[in-house]
Formats: structure tokens, C-alpha cells, sequence
């Protein structure tokens, strides 16, 4: 029975993070203040998309080595990585906000989307819906996803219009 205590954590020790409605209106607003700016419309919260993302951060925190996009994904997604005490909802979207530095207005392509991709999904323009979801994995990292309806960054499309 002792080696069972000392498995059963290693293999539970994922945790699912709580996004409350406070947390809910602070990644709208890290989201919908950057939208403002560029004059897209803003997100509203989706609660289908948000159980989504946290079923892919669920399956990257347990792999707890590397971050990779869902396959065959039918919505837009951000994931962002990060260590803490504490999680900050906040957080990840400042990390995608901050490419906004490297972004000129122009249409995607595969040379400037590496650079610059999350933020154009932070903004994209036809975009209206968003859901996250966050798990702590046991190296003590956040895996942070966000998914969005309907999806952007299309290869030779502008992210919004001037």
C-alpha cells in the first residue's frame, strides 16, 4: 500500500485551474482592450470554448515537457506557458499582447505569423467568442489555453481592416 502513495500523486498531480467570473472578466478585458485599439469588436465569453481549452491544458500539463497546438483544431487557439506562485489571468494574454511590438499591419504570412501569431489571434477581426481554461501541471507550470470562434490568422488576410 505504501507504493501506492507514493505513485497515486505523480500520477494525479495536475490541477485544474479555477476560472471564475473575476478571472473571466480580466482575460475579457486583456483581450478586448488590445481589439479597441485596432477597432475589432469585442469577445464575449464562451463557456463550450473555455471547457474545451482546459481539456487541451489538462493533456499538455500531464505531458509536462513541451507545448504543442491541438491537431485538426477547428477554433483558434493561444497557449501560453508560464511558472508562478500564483496564477494571473492576466497573464498569458499580456505574453501574446506584448508581439503586438513586432506586428506591422500587413496580411499573414508564414514569415511574419511565427513572430507575431498569437497577437493577430488576440485581435483578429472576425473573431467574437473566446474560452481559456488553465492547468497546473506538477512542475509547478501553468499551461494556459485560449480558444476562439471563429478562428483567424488565415494566410493572406489582414488581421482587421483600417
Amino acid at each position: 500500500m505504501l507504493a501506492l502513495w507514493f505513485i497515486l500523486p505523480r500520477l494525479f498531480s495536475q490541477v485544474a485551474v479555477s476560472i471564475g467570473q473575476e478571472e473571466i472578466i480580466i482575460i475579457l478585458e486583456a483581450h478586448n482592450a488590445e481589439r479597441r485599439q485596432v477597432g475589432s469588436p469585442e469577445l464575449v465569453w464562451d463557456e463550450k470554448l473555455a471547457e474545451y481549452a482546459r481539456g487541451w491544458a489538462m493533456i499538455l500539463a500531464k505531458d509536462d515537457t513541451k507545448i504543442w497546438h491541438r491537431p485538426n483544431n477547428q477554433y483558434g487557439e493561444n497557449i501560453a506557458w508560464f511558472s508562478g506562485d500564483d496564477f494571473e489571468a492576466n497573464r498569458g494574454v499580456d505574453l501574446w499582447n506584448s508581439e503586438k511590438d513586432d506586428y506591422i499591419y500587413c496580411r499573414l504570412t508564414s514569415g511574419n505569423f511565427r513572430n507575431t501569431g498569437h497577437y493577430t489571434q488576440v485581435i483578429w477581426q472576425n473573431t467574437r467568442k473566446v474560452g481559456c481554461g488553465c492547468v497546473k501541471s506538477q512542475s509547478g507550470a501553468y499551461n494556459f489555453v485560449c480558444n476562439y470562434d471563429p478562428a483567424g490568422n488565415y494566410t493572406g488576410e489582414y488581421p482587421y481592416k483600417r
